[in-house]
């Protein structure tokens, strides 16, 4: 007895029986990311190398004009994180310069973060790469949006002086920190978009019901005049009192045992209390 051969598997049979391509498999693998997750990786890494310079270069440059002349008297340089020089230091005896080297060095973790972000965004799959982008971008754009905002305040507020003598203006690098917000916030938006929808779709909805259950509540009509359900009548015992019969001895119950008792065949003796409306009919009932 011979068994049958097994037919070889034809090559467009279904998909259970196809051989199984370990290389595209793999292959399809290395590449899990999703079309809104390159465009975030490509902004977020915009957003770096344009808010980078900001740590080099200064972004404000405000020139002191000398009296009856066009030649600058003085030029401040303002950077982003705080440093404030003066770049024509052959004019003044003694140029100003300080600076804040705690917010540069913020400023330069908030980069690698902002970098980081971007790897996490293209290289790592699933929600541990979306989580850790979203940190980092988020980090890198609120402290260039905060140095930004404090630059640009100093400058308009004419702390440095308000006078038509005095001239500010903005480097190519503070062009590139605008431009630089705008890549990180239209990132956030990219990243955190569709749950921020999802979250105000519910929150509109339950706001509508809380709303028409107000409105349904207003509505409804009171009625002062309405009868009001009678209050149900407490449960009270009922209680039969009897005077002791003559000839009987007392303390030791209203009623006897029953015949051969020693206490009278049945007869009532002392005075007893019962919560039976049918045990004597000359029972005394409390008023209702």
């Amino acid at each position: 007895m011979s068994l049958p051969e097994r037919p070889a598997p034809r090559a467009g049979g279904p998909a259970l029986t196809a051989p199984v391509d370990a290389a595209r498999r793999r292959r399809s693998k290395g590449r899990p990311i999703t079309t809104g997750r390159r465009i975030g990786a490509v902004l977020v890494l915009g957003g770096v190398l344009a808010a980078a310079p900001t740590a080099i270069w200064p972004t404000d440059v405000i020139t002191y004009l000398a009296p009856g002349s066009v030649a600058p008297f003085q030029q401040l340089a303002l950077w982003s994180w705080g440093q404030v020089a003066d770049v024509v230091p052959g004019l003044l005896a003694q140029g100003i310069h300080f600076g804040n080297p705690t917010s540069l060095v913020l400023l330069v973790v908030a980069l690698l973060a902002g970098l980081t972000a971007s790897a996490c965004l293209a290289l790592r799959p699933g929600s541990d790469g979306v989580v850790l982008g979203v940190a980092g971008t988020a980090w890198l754009s609120a402290t260039v949006t905060a140095n930004l905002g404090q630059t640009a305040g100093r400058v308009s507020s004419g702390l440095y002086g308000d006078s038509n003598r005095i001239v500010p203006t903005q480097t190519s690098a503070g062009v590139l920190q605008y431009v630089a917000v705008g890549l990180l916030l239209a990132a956030l938006g990219v990243l955190t978009g569709r749950p921020v929808a999802r979250v105000a779709v519910s929150g509109a909805a339950s706001a509508r019901r809380w709303a028409g259950g107000l409105v349904h509540r207003s509505r409804t009509p009171v009625d002062d005049d309405a009868p009001t359900a009678p209050a149900s009548a407490p449960q009270i015992g009922i209680a039969t009192m009897r005077d002791a019969a003559p000839g009987s001895r007392p303390g030791s119950g209203a009623w006897s045992g029953g015949p051969g008792d020693g206490w009278g065949d049945g007869a009532r003796s002392g005075v007893g209390f019962s919560d039976d409306p049918g045990a004597d009919p000359d029972h005394v009932r409390p008023p209702r």
